[in-house]
């Protein structure tokens, strides 16, 4: 059994990937668990599309039964389930018997603060399924406006004053919803037109499960009058559009590049990005203008001209609408070093490292870290240093230059390195965890709860420095911080 914490989706797959003993991949905007081991195989990911909606998605096969024991929190966030294959078993506390979701079964939960559900997933047999997890919290502190529509929109439709707590809707077999899912658990391209693949069908899939829960009917199908092979070719319309960013796109010259006519292009492009094809064009040349943000030093004026928009007005009008920043509020904050940044480093302690100059290092740290708001947790074992630094960019990289060039350790290499949407240490200016019995050095704060003793007692010298060990002992950190 896996006792679970509800928080936030990363958060979660943090325990996941302890309890599974599991490689965890963080990425901003997308994470993945990746299970290789007696307990199974496969990916557990995550897409967050934006504060206040994720997809989990899970692809893999379990050697035995998996079973969850979820403690709800008081945010009460809504569940939107869809198996492709396989199926669960699901019961809130208070019932002695499990109801069974089937493949291909819309379902939905809302949960009640102070109360549990539990859920089985049977062992061998191959299960996909995608979750939708929604933070009516973080939706209501949101300035875009698709996130406060949507968030109306669910508080009308799922009224919770009069509705039962926790919630729970077992809806029909739904191929429409089936569509979407598919598409959102075999997606495998990450590129820019695939997160936008991905993102449409979220949004579809999500649209889809409210609409079968408000009318509770059931479709026979949902898919549009194209073929296979001509919803193929439209998979890779972003790859045209991408290229020709910086021209006026025309439906006709779409039309002839696919070789379809108007009405299916139209009719395709809806069905699988959620979007008309002016709005699909829209959000391929923002995506485009974020990614030139990011990664380029050229002005504003430069990354609007050169994706296809006349006016810088216009186009920072709808870059708001799609982000909730204007592009030189994004540039200024997430380009220029105020953006929230982690990251995580394992180095070897040179072999006449002491505890005092643990206690240096220790003592200037915490005196540095707190001028500059950066927080973090530092441990020390077997000779081996791995720290966990967060704070605003630019601090964080001057850091971590500083700490590279310290001679009290070697072979620095990094764990982990990129932004973050909050922080695991808000209390901590730097936490330690020493060996005990080894370092006479105290621990600070609540690492006494660590227990990385018993996952590192008995490892030999080669797993000590082995990015694995060292991803999982960050996870560990951060879901008992």
């Amino acid at each position: 059994m896996i006792d679970l914490r509800e928080s936030s989706p990363l958060d979660m797959l943090r325990q996941f990937a302890v309890s599974l003993d599991a490689d965890l991949i963080e990425n901003y905007g997308a994470s993945k668990l990746i299970l290789d081991n007696d307990k199974g195989k496969g990916t557990i990911q995550l897409y967050g599309l934006f504060p206040g909606l994720t997809a989990w998605v899970y692809d893999v096969e379990f050697t035995s039964d998996l079973e969850l024991d979820l403690e709800f929190s008081d945010q009460r966030p809504y569940y939107f389930g869809y198996h492709i294959s396989g199926y669960q078993y699901q019961k809130f506390q208070s019932e002695s018997e499990f109801k069974k979701v089937e493949q291909g079964q819309n379902f939905i939960l809302i949960s009640e603060p102070g109360t549990n559900s539990e859920f089985k997933i049977p062992g061998n047999i191959k299960y996909q399924c995608c979750y939708l997890i929604l933070s009516l919290f973080d939706l209501k502190n949101s300035n875009v406006n698709t996130k406060r529509y949507l968030e109306l929109n669910l508080e009308e439709i799922f009224d919770l004053n009069i509705t039962e707590r926790p919630y729970r809707y077992f809806g029909n077999i739904d191929v429409r919803t089936g569509a979407f899912a598919k598409i959102v658990i075999e997606n495998k391209r990450t590129d820019l037109v695939g997160r936008l693949l991905t993102e449409g069908a979220i949004l579809n899939m999500l649209a889809s499960q409210i609409e079968a829960h408000d009318y509770d009917e059931n479709e026979n199908s949902f898919l549009p009058n194209l073929q296979k092979a001509e919803l193929s070719k439209l998979t890779k319309l972003g790859d045209f559009i991408k290229a020709n960013v910086h021209k006026k796109i025309l439906v006709k010259e779409v039309s002839q590049h696919l070789g379809m006519n108007s009405k299916k292009v139209q009719s395709g492009i809806r069905f699988l990005y959620g979007y008309s094809l002016g709005q699909f064009i829209s959000n391929i040349r923002l995506d485009t203008a974020m990614e030139l943000l990011n990664t380029t030093d050229k002005s504003i004026s430069e990354i609007c001209y050169s994706v296809g928009y006349n006016s810088r007005s216009f186009f920072s009008k709808l870059f708001f609408e799609r982000y909730g920043k204007t592009p030189s509020d994004y540039k200024k904050r997430f380009v220029s070093g105020d953006l929230l940044y982690e990251v995580s480093y394992r180095s070897m302690a040179n072999t006449d490292t002491t505890d005092a100059d643990i206690k240096a290092i220790i003592k200037t740290a915490r005196a540095h870290n707190k001028s500059l708001n950066i927080t973090g947790s530092l441990i020390y074992h077997r000779k081996v240093f791995f720290q966990l630094i967060e704070g605003s960019k630019k601090d964080i990289l001057e850091l971590y230059e500083s700490i590279k060039k310290d001679d009290r350790h070697f072979d620095v290499t990094t764990i982990w390195e990129g932004p973050k949407p909050f922080r695991e240490f808000e209390d901590w200016s730097m936490a330690l965890v020493t060996d005990d019995g080894v370092s006479s050095l105290k621990r600070q704060g609540s690492t006494k709860n660590l227990k990385l003793e018993n996952m590192m007692g008995n490892i030999d010298e080669e797993s000590l420095v082995s990015k694995s060990l060292w991803n999982k002992v960050r996870n560990i950190i951060k879901i008992t911080g």
